[in-house]
């Protein structure tokens, strides 16, 4: 088996910044992939962690981030356990984080409807990001939604991988006069 069969190995910088318990920035993207093997390797240590700061819930988003994360890149359904989360955290910040981290997910396998999640999480989000990183996740955005998304997941692609992939369907379709795919709206600039 080789290496691109096997899946990524290291565990990713946002990821290791929510497993320490740390809140990463609202346009983070968390959908790096996880090698299987790796990912139940980190769901342990999250259990123990979420065990311990259960009477300070304040603390414990990033540790529930990280385990969605993880949790997806296990194989497992997450959809009941983001739904969950949305239920129990009602800041603007922490929904609209589970919005585009979910969306993130679905959109490092290509699956419907990751756009609608990132379109909501965006949403949410517009008013909360500076300006910098606001037009940063717009551009993204943009560009993934130029991606083809089909209700089966396709093999797991990092970030770099999706938007490259992106940027070439953009350039063969003629990018100013192009039509777009049936599961692309257009990104809204007011949040």
């Amino acid at each position: 088996m080789d290496d691109a069969q096997r899946g990524p190995v290291a565990i990713p910088d946002t990821l290791q910044q929510l497993l320490s318990g740390q809140p990463v920035p609202l346009g983070s993207w968390v959908a790096d992939p996880l090698a299987p093997a790796r990912a139940f390797a980190c769901l342990p240590a999250i259990q123990h962690r979420l065990q311990a700061v259960i009477a300070d819930r304040p603390g414990d988003f990033p540790l529930r981030l990280a385990d969605l994360v993880v949790r997806y890149w296990c194989g497992r359904e997450i959809e009941p356990l983001f739904r969950n989360l949305l239920a129990l955290y009602t800041s603007r910040r922490q929904r609209a984080q589970l919005e585009l981290a979910y969306g993130q997910l679905l959109m490092a396998r290509k699956r419907l409807p990751a756009g609608d999640y990132l379109d909501s999480g965006f949403a949410l989000a517009a008013h909360l990001l500076e300006p910098e990183e606001y037009f940063r996740v717009l551009k993204r955005h943009a560009l993934l939604q130029r991606l083809c998304l089909q209700p089966e997941p396709s093999a797991p692609a990092g970030l770099d991988a999706l938007l490259t992939e992106a940027q070439v369907i953009q350039r063969l379709a003629g990018h100013v006069n192009a039509v777009p795919s049936p599961h692309t709206r257009k990104p809204d600039t007011l949040g």
